[in-house]
């Protein structure tokens, strides 16, 4: 088969890009020499890794979690910064990655003053470590962390939710069923986490409605 000079030059054009597309679709992410120490230390499969910096673009850092006290540890886990507006996108593709090697994926920190947030990725399948870890508690109300691990889990019997972000003094959950009587519920979660309405929607009803809404209860105790 012959071809016209014009047809070659085509053919050549069309090789070339397809050879760059397919070198750019294989290239592979690497971890540092710091990111390497860090999984074997903490006994993490370096593929986690390898997903959340695939999915952050960011460097690797060790979890900080907090002790009864509120006072800084360092966690066997690890952290990635992603842009505000990726939070959700990347922290859905990490749970749904992460989850049959179970390791959980979870907002750690929210900063929309500079527009950077932080998932944070523990190893296990017991959600509740992750406010365990966190030490997540309301101080200023006399709530302590097992008074929040108990309440939710009281919640989770009747309307199973997931834990998506948790710190030292606030938790967000996104439901897999919603409590049938939202007022009634929006009432008692008023009773336990004043802050949730009267730093939020301002009325237990626009709790109600808040939860109706985006399918999640964000609780904080300031």
């Amino acid at each position: 088969m012959k071809f016209h000079r014009r047809d070659q030059c085509l053919l050549f054009v069309f090789l070339i890009a397809s050879a760059l597309l397919f070198a750019g679709g294989a290239a592979t992410i690497t971890l540092s020499p710091h990111a390497e120490e860090l999984a074997t230390s903490i006994k993490f499969d370096r593929q986690v890794l390898i997903m959340a910096k695939e999915e952050s673009g960011a460097s690797i850092y060790r979890l900080i979690g907090y002790d009864e006290k509120d006072y800084q540890i360092i966690a066997d886990g690890i952290a990635v910064t992603v842009p505000e507006d990726r939070t959700d996108m990347a922290l859905a593709s990490l749970r749904k990655k992460l989850s049959p090697l179970k390791y959980m994926a979870f907002v750690v920190e929210v900063n929309a003053g500079i527009k950077t947030d932080r998932i944070g990725i523990l190893k296990g399948t017991d959600q509740y470590d992750i406010l365990r870890v966190m030490h997540t508690d309301g101080d200023d109300y006399d709530i302590s962390n097992s008074d929040v691990i108990e309440r939710l889990q009281e919640w989770e019997r009747s309307s199973p939710f997931d834990i998506i972000g948790a710190d030292n003094d606030w938790v967000e959950i996104e439901f897999k069923a919603l409590p049938k009587d939202l007022k009634a519920f929006a009432e008692e979660v008023y009773d336990f986490c004043p802050d949730a309405v009267d730093q939020g929607p301002g009325s237990v009803g626009g709790l109600a409605g808040e939860i109706q809404r985006t399918k999640r209860l964000f609780l904080w105790w300031d």
